[in-house]
């Protein structure tokens, strides 16, 4: 029988594959969001995001989660600000636009300029905005935490959630 810290050490040596980590998360339903800033140029630049999250409500704040390579990181981190969409049901299409690198996503997509001058999705459920507060490096990502400066809500729209690699309409009555 092994002692209790060879066991903990053998725990400690093992490792779990990228792909089974990624398709145990992918299992894991989460709120479609796209997250926009401005480019260093005054270009729009956005990026559909699944890991987005409040972290504090005393001061609130939110993080999200971007690859090292995303050009909506290098936006964030040049502005000092950002807007996190929760995106409503019929939706589905704009966080396809925005999932990929073209530096058209916002060509065929409802925007106007919003919250602390940024570029805002029309129709979302929520449009939280954010002063960004710190970035903290971890693994092959980036954890962007943002300040919440200014918060607007469209209760009455049913936001989409991802979950088995589907966007799937959340019904907040059947949530009661």
């Amino acid at each position: 029988m092994a002692q209790p810290i060879e066991a903990l050490a053998e725990a400690l040596s093992r490792s779990v594959e990228p792909s089974e980590f990624r398709s145990a998360m992918g299992d894991m339903p989460g709120a479609v969001t796209i997250i926009t800033s401005w480019t260093p140029n005054g270009m729009p630049s956005g990026a559909t995001l699944s890991a987005v999250v409040s972290l504090s409500l005393d001061p609130p704040l939110m993080l999200a989660c971007f690859d090292h390579a995303s050009n909506t990181l290098g936006a964030i981190e040049s502005q000092g600000k950002f807007l996190v969409h929760v995106l409503a049901h019929g939706q589905q299409h704009v966080a396809m636009e925005f999932s990929g690198k073209s530096a058209e996503k916002f060509k065929d997509i409802e925007w106007e300029i919003g919250a602390l001058g940024l570029p805002q999705i029309d129709g979302c459920v929520i449009v939280v905005a954010c002063e960004l507060h710190d970035v903290i490096e971890a693994g092959d990502h980036k954890i962007v935490i943002g300040r919440v400066i200014e918060i607007e809500r469209k209760s009455t729209l049913n936001p989409i959630v991802y979950a088995r690699r589907k966007m799937l309409p959340f019904d907040r009555e059947g949530a009661r």
